[in-house]
């Protein structure tokens, strides 16, 4: 077996790598997606709560009543500050997948021109031999004659 064929399942791993790390990036590049949209779901609900704290606390509604919108609200914020965390923690992943996904492309490319090199010198040893064979030939027939 050639050299270059013998490469051949290394490159074909390097591809599935290449292409397992590019999943990943997606995969995550989609959680941002969606983090981000529940972060700014949950500041627009939070807005809203707030402003609607606001407008019964100038209407002179009960204090219970606002005390537990006011509990509401805080957990509303927790909430808020935890999913801009998540996004953050997401972020620095999609970072560091990117990178895996770069190695890995880097490292089939290099793979790809090892055997690629592999084949120019099978194909260079070929063109030798087939060159020797006829020049010896070419030797025999002009003994011949």
């Amino acid at each position: 077996m050639k050299r270059a064929q013998r490469l051949r399942p290394l490159h074909e791993l390097a591809e599935q790598n290449e292409r397992s790390c590019a999943l990943r990036v997606a995969d995550c590049e989609r959680r941002i997606t969606a983090g981000e949209q529940r972060y700014q779901e949950l500041v627009r609900y939070r807005l809203e709560y707030q402003q609607l704290f606001h407008a019964r606390a100038s209407g002179g509604a009960p204090m219970r009543g606002l005390r537990e919108q006011q509990v509401f609200i805080a957990r509303l914020a927790e909430a808020v500050r935890a999913q801009r965390a998540l996004v953050e923690l997401l972020r620095a992943e999609s970072v560091q997948l990117q990178e895996q996904w770069r190695s890995a492309a880097t490292r089939k490319q290099a793979v790809g021109k090892v055997i690629e090199h592999a084949r120019s010198e099978e194909i260079m040893t070929q063109e030798k031999r087939q060159q020797r064979e006829l020049d010896e030939l070419a030797t025999r027939v002009r003994v011949r004659q």
